[in-house]
């Protein structure tokens, strides 16, 4: 049902082709929109209309969606505002939710979504919350990272178990630390376990606690973890190995609130936020009765899913890159880059480790490195695949230019230049092209439309010097280029 005419949006864009698109789609949904190019025009019209809701571009030429959000507020102005950005990190989605947005929009999206989005958030604001002292690392500029920082930013703010799923490697911890950081627990203890490293008894003890002679050996009064997170975060990684006794007792915590220390005869209550994380499938197993499914339903109540690195392969550069410097400066070495041949083995590794595997790898190679490039003789056996990419074609060491470069635009040429590459070894097949880069068919076929198409990828190797760097304005904003 279409809402109301009165229902005015005030939709705050600078670039105009995008501004017409979605002025359309909104009065298209029943909205009576008025475009604003930037954020002295939406100054003026918030001083001059009353709107039910402001839908705003993060990045602009005179300003930031921020900005104008930090303007309403101290106007006193209580509309709601919605976000929109193309490249959404877990530090401005919780600036822009701690701010006062009641949503954070990562493009694309379909106009479908954006109005559905809209009609269910203009009432419900979110409630004020403290800014992070810090930040966390979750490193990645693909479009899978860019929606998971953003999911994080939200899921952070409900104060309600987490299930955090993927392969070992993946980053479960570092996703489970960010949630703390940027949570009104921030204050309270981060509190990590191993469910899977430890035996039942123990594990139990370490959970609960226990009382002064609870059992032969119990000496003194214990503390268990659950009282030891109070006020913070409990996170209990590899959940899929709890047996099945704890779960129950994990299961009875979750729903009362309470615990029970081994060998007390009374009730303890208590104030934890649950965050757990498996590389198994929980729901398979609960179908299987090695998992107790009343217990997944309990826990996944907000699910945050992490690809595995070889799905992710437009990351890779940055993350190696990342490492390298982490490294250099730990071991007290000088910078040093990957050699061009090596990143090729590298592309080619699946990483059954993920990015732990990645972490490792890189501090080897800075470890075993003389000085210069990285080069492949240092990477161990078995890394990359036979037949790999010919580097024939590939730039002499990858630099950054003197006048430096879109990596964005770089990272998205270089994806489009390897599935062009893939396919041209398997004769076209897609199927084949997505195994041979480590993916699905629907994968490769969905990034495939995503690039515009196998006539829009590049055939040779993107060298950064083609891709020049953006003029940055005094804002912070590009010109000649969407950054949000």
């Amino acid at each position: 049902m279409a809402p109301p005419a009165t229902q005015r949006i005030l939709l705050v864009e600078d670039e105009p082709g995008l501004r017409e698109v979605l002025t359309l789609a909104l009065e298209g949904a029943g909205f009576a929109c008025e475009p604003a190019p930037g954020i002295a025009e939406a100054r003026r019209a918030l001083e001059e209309t009353t709107f039910d809701g402001v839908l705003s571009d993060l990045k602009l030429k005179d300003g930031s969606g921020i900005e104008l959000l930090s303007w309403m507020n101290e106007q006193g102005l209580k509309t709601p505002v919605v976000i929109m950005t193309a490249y959404a990190t877990t530090e401005t989605t919780v600036q822009a939710l701690n701010q006062g947005a009641v949503d954070f929009i990562t493009k694309p999206f379909k106009h479908e979504d954006l109005i559905a989005t809209l009609k269910g958030l203009l009432e419900a604001a979110l409630p004020e919350a403290a800014p992070p002292e810090d930040l966390g690392e979750l490193v990645g500029v693909g479009p899978m990272m860019r929606r998971i920082n953003a999911l994080i930013g939200k899921v952070s703010r409900a104060d309600t178990t987490v299930l955090l799923t993927g392969e070992s490697g993946t980053g479960k911890e570092v996703v489970a630390r960010l949630i703390h950081r940027y949570s009104d627990r921030a204050r309270g203890p981060f509190v990590a376990i191993n469910c899977g490293a430890l035996p039942e008894a123990l594990l139990e003890s370490e959970l609960f606690g226990f009382e002064k002679g609870a059992f032969t050996g119990a000496g003194a009064l214990k503390r268990g973890l659950f009282e030891e997170a109070g006020g913070g975060i409990l996170f209990l990684d590899e959940i899929g190995e709890m047996p099945l006794a704890l779960q129950v007792k994990l299961l009875r915590v979750l729903q009362e609130r309470r615990f029970r220390r081994l060998g007390a005869t009374e009730e303890k209550p208590v104030d934890v936020r649950i965050i757990a994380a498996t590389n198994r499938d929980l729901r398979a197993r609960a179908g299987t009765g090695a998992f107790r499914e009343d217990l997944f339903y309990r826990l996944n109540i907000l699910q945050i899913e992490l690809p595995p690195l070889r799905e992710r392969p437009e990351d890779l550069p940055v993350l190696a890159e990342h490492f390298i410097r982490r490294f250099c400066q730990k071991l007290g070495k000088a910078p040093m880059q990957l050699h061009p041949e090596t990143m090729a083995q590298l592309l080619g590794h699946r990483f059954p480790g993920n990015v732990r595997e990645l972490e490792n790898l890189m501090e080897r190679c800075v470890a075993l490195n003389p000085g210069g490039p990285i080069t492949r003789d240092l990477l161990p056996d078995g890394i990359g695949h036979q037949g790999g990419p010919d580097v024939a074609d590939l730039p002499a060491p990858l630099v950054i230019p003197p006048d430096g470069f879109d990596l964005e635009a770089w990272i998205t040429a270089l994806k489009g230049h390897f599935l062009r590459r893939a396919l041209d070894e398997v004769g076209g097949v897609k199927t084949k092209a997505g195994k041979r880069l480590g993916m699905s068919f629907r994968a490769y076929r969905y990034w495939l439309a995503e690039l515009g198409g196998l006539e829009a990828l590049p055939k040779t190797f993107p060298r950064p010097e083609d891709f020049p760097a953006p003029l940055v304005d005094e804002s912070g904003g590009t010109e000649g280029s969407k950054e949000a």
